[in-house]
């Protein structure tokens, strides 16, 4: 890795744990510099503007969450074992996060503010939960769930139940091993999954 990419690659990791720490607002080229010791000057040559550098650490996030949840997949040929590795992935990402998810605290913050931050993660999110039905559908065509599951039902339960673990951990009514997701998530498994007798 060349040395000017390999310097992005480390300020957007700390702009990163910035963000998840405490919000894509409270992260300014300001707050960047202190943290990696940088001068604001040489950040600003980076990404110009506060935009800028959020939607570039958006585009990191987005990068890093591919590499650690969809990827390590790619190979899998089997829908239903995709689906059920690439939920424990996705909670071991959430735990490598700091507890926190930057996406979820990020579309609260700029739900109501129009632009491009805002348009990037709706895109991000809408890829998401469409990559989700997508394996949701492979798994009810190969079998393994329920011929007349509503696989975007299906997709809209389960990411309830994410926001929710993660809204019940902040008032300590989760744990951080996520036992209320799993138990909740076994659950909504059991009640599609297709019956083999």
């Amino acid at each position: 890795m060349r040395k000017g990419k390999q310097t992005r690659q480390q300020i957007l990791e700390t702009a990163l744990n910035i963000a998840t720490g405490s919000s894509l607002n409270d992260l300014t080229i300001g707050s960047l510099a202190a943290a990696t010791e940088m001068s604001k000057s040489g950040l600003f040559a980076h990404f110009k503007s506060k935009e800028n550098l959020q939607l570039a650490v958006l585009e990191y996030a987005h990068k890093v969450f591919r590499e650690r949840v969809i990827e390590p997949q790619s190979n899998n040929e089997d829908p239903f074992d995709r689906l059920l590795k690439t939920v424990e992935l996705w909670l071991e990402w959430y735990g490598q996060q700091a507890q926190s998810c930057i996406y979820i605290s990020a579309t609260t913050e700029f739900d109501d503010q129009p632009g491009p931050v805002r348009d990037k993660l709706k895109r991000d999110l809408t890829l998401l939960l469409s990559f989700l039905e997508n394996l949701v559908t492979q798994t009810i065509e190969k079998g393994d769930l329920k011929h007349d599951t509503d696989a975007k039902h299906f997709v809209f339960e389960f990411y309830s139940l994410y926001l929710g673990s993660q809204q019940m951990k902040w008032v300590d009514f989760e744990d951080s091993d996520q036992t209320h997701f799993w138990r909740a998530f076994d659950n909504l498994i059991n009640r599609y999954r297709k019956d083999k007798s």
